[in-house]
């Protein structure tokens, strides 16, 4: 049975920086040697690579590959391209994923604050930030997996992140 190609993405909650990808393919073909992973951005950035090259090599023997890639919430496309010994692509997989663990996890934080001091959310400048903070966590997940749209969510978890880094200010 040829390959079909497939993988799963998924973040820590213990550590957001992290990505984990695991090959779920299912069939093989023999003339497959090697395969490598690519993260973008909707600007272009790259998140995997050594500078040299915009790729990270994911050794076969491997079905899932962690790389501590993330400072923020992210909007990526992920492609892995399946090689031969000749580095030509037999095969390839990408799609995009709202990589946004930091913004989950500050939230649940927020939410033990709240639950903390109950009065907090009487503060009619933090219930409004609270509100921007989670539209905004939650329009860059639905701009990627319902839009298709990197660039849309990344500007959402741009709001997001900025909320976070200043958090004296909204919280």
């Amino acid at each position: 049975m040829p390959l079909s190609p497939a993988f799963t993405v998924s973040q820590s909650a213990i550590t957001p920086s992290s990505v984990t990808v695991t090959d779920t393919s299912t069939g093989s073909d023999v003339s497959i040697t090697q395969r490598r992973i690519t993260i973008r951005m909707g600007d272009g950035t790259y998140l995997t690579g050594d500078g040299t090259v915009n790729y990270t090599a994911w050794p076969l023997a491997d079905v899932s590959i962690t790389l501590d890639i993330l400072t923020q919430d992210s909007a990526v496309n992920i492609l892995v391209e399946w090689l031969d010994v000749s580095d030509a692509i037999v095969t390839q997989l990408n799609d995009n994923y709202p990589l946004c663990e930091f913004g989950k996890q500050f939230f649940y934080y927020l939410i033990q604050l709240q639950g903390l001091t109950p009065n907090m959310y009487q503060d009619l400048t933090y219930s409004g930030n609270l509100a921007t903070f989670w539209a905004t966590l939650n329009g860059g997940i639905n701009a990627v997996e319902d839009g298709n749209d990197i660039a849309a969510g990344q500007n959402c978890f741009n709001i997001e992140t900025n909320m976070q880094q200043n958090q004296s200010y909204f919280f």
